[in-house]
């Protein structure tokens, strides 16, 4: 008899998720023709390679994940960052945003005296400073200082069922508390 984990069940459901033709539509960025030709990493490929990194060089989280596809050829570094610039980011938050609707809708959830027992915690992280990214996200430096732009990230968390809930980025400072109101109004209309 064969035992199926929950956990992959949900993995299934993810994968059959990311092949569905609304979601590959909604992966593009630039142009309708992406993501339409069999290549060596299709759109599913691309998305579960990026969802599993360990932390390791590219190149070796390519090895891997190709070595766990069951000695599937591979794709080369070039290609890979090709086929991730023809993502659309926005993919990734629908694809965890449906991972988290499907958890949370068919699962016995573990509850402390009845309730969800959730953390929320937000960090600054440097990124580039370049015209792009101040463009876009704005530059918490003062007058005079050295130019650093940097993001604001913040998460809620369900400590006994051990999954993120909800997730932004932000323009570099923001108020945390008014963040977790957002993360909470964003879970509950789910």
């Amino acid at each position: 008899m064969i035992v199926v984990r929950k956990s992959q069940i949900r993995y299934i459901a993810d994968v059959l998720h990311s092949k569905n033709d609304a979601f590959v539509s909604k992966c593009r960025l630039l142009k309708e023709i992406h993501f339409t030709r069999h290549r060596k990493m299709p759109l599913s490929e691309l998305l579960l390679s990026m969802i599993n990194r360990k932390g390791l060089t590219l190149t070796m989280e390519l090895r891997n994940f190709f070595k766990v596809l069951n000695g599937k050829n591979g794709i080369s570094k070039v290609g890979y960052l090709k086929q991730r610039m023809k993502l659309n980011p926005d993919a990734i938050k629908e694809l965890y945003e449906f991972h988290t609707k499907y958890f949370f809708a068919d699962w016995e959830l573990r509850l402390y005296k009845k309730h969800l027992i959730l953390a929320v915690d937000g960090s600054g992280i440097n990124i580039p400073t370049n015209t792009a990214t101040v463009e876009t996200y704005g530059s918490p430096s003062k007058n005079g200082t050295k130019l650093q732009e940097q993001l604001g990230l913040s998460c809620i968390y369900d400590v006994l069922n051990k999954i993120i809930i909800d997730s932004s980025i932000n323009r570099g400072k923001f108020d945390k508390k008014k963040q977790a109101e957002e993360h909470l109004k964003n879970f509950c209309s789910q």
